[in-house]
């Protein structure tokens, strides 16, 4: 059995349950989903509650808001399948064998991710940014994800053997948004986890408005300086892994960390107009990064992002 576990936070997964549903009921094999919704607004929690009402489906409410790695953990600890399939709230499933296409891969792997997509271009220009993110940066077939398969994991589409998961778990000294999947990946790869990428991604629904994005990417980039605190034995792997950090070491090697600092302290309100804007710009949004982990290495980061 698949226990198909959502983590659910401000946003109507009815549309994806019944997908599911029906997609397991059509090649009957059997599922549960276990719905945990981290303290959202009473307007989904009522939309949502309804769920609950299916057999094959465990709906529970939180009083407050636990977090990210904590509540998928959670969702693991009360699971009854040998394998996890876990997914973001936020996502659609428009191919009709998504679900078929992970349990015939299920004696391939003990970790198969199956990708992202998005849908067409936003009307409002304030979502513009975060979907010509996805679009560019998180879009990739399997194979160019099976490259590089511990770094390109995602956590908002992936099935895992339940095992597996107990031994590794997420790591929940992260809090807020970001790279959750990240440090996960890293512990997959020290447990020698091997990762299997397919084609069957999910289609990313809720777009951030780009002022919720900016401010999701800054907590993002904090919570990558601090997996390099907590891991200083993986730092010039990830260095050599993750695009943004190899940038970083090379701009900080050649001397230019008060360049960064100077835009940043200048320039972030132009580099935020322009996000926002109808033409945001990608190579900017990566400009921002760099300056995030410039002014964090001021700030205690230094001991261990030495060359």
């Amino acid at each position: 059995m698949i226990s198909v576990c959502i983590p659910v936070y401000n946003f109507d997964v009815t549309e994806l349950v019944n997908e599911l549903l029906a997609q397991a009921n059509r090649i009957n094999y059997p599922i549960e989903i276990l719905l945990f919704d981290d303290h959202s607004h009473s307007y989904f929690r009522k939309k949502n509650e309804p769920l609950g009402l299916n057999s094959k489906v465990n709906y529970l409410e939180f009083d407050f808001n636990i977090g990210r790695s904590k509540i998928r953990n959670r969702l693991a600890d009360v699971a009854s399948g040998q394998w996890l399939l876990f997914l973001d709230c936020d996502v659609m499933v428009d191919d009709p064998n998504y679900l078929k296409r992970y349990i015939d891969n299920l004696p391939n792997a003990k970790v198969i991710c199956g990708g992202r997509k998005y849908g067409p271009k936003p009307f409002r220009p304030e979502l513009l940014l975060r979907w010509k993110y996805g679009v560019y940066r998180e879009c990739k077939s399997a194979y160019i994800r099976q490259m590089t398969p511990y770094s390109s994991f995602i956590s908002g589409n992936f099935v895992i053997e339940t095992e597996t998961f107990q031994n590794i778990r997420f790591n929940e000294e992260l809090s807020g948004y970001g790279h959750e999947d990240t440090l996960l990946g890293i512990d997959l790869k020290r447990n020698q986890v091997d990762i299997l990428h397919i084609d069957n991604p999910t289609i990313h629904m809720g777009l951030d408005s780009c002022k919720e994005f900016i401010e999701k990417t800054e907590q993002g980039v904090s919570n990558l300086a601090k997996i390099l605190q907590m891991t200083p034995c993986m730092r010039k792997e990830l260095e050599k892994s993750i695009t943004l950090l190899k940038v970083f070491r090379f701009l900080r090697m050649i001397g230019l960390l008060l360049p960064l600092r100077w835009i940043s302290k200048f320039y972030t309100p132009f580099i935020r107009q322009n996000l926002c804007s109808k033409r945001p710009s990608i190579l900017i949004m990566d400009l921002y990064k760099l300056t995030i982990l410039a002014r964090l290495y001021t700030k205690g980061w230094r001991k261990i992002s030495q060359p």
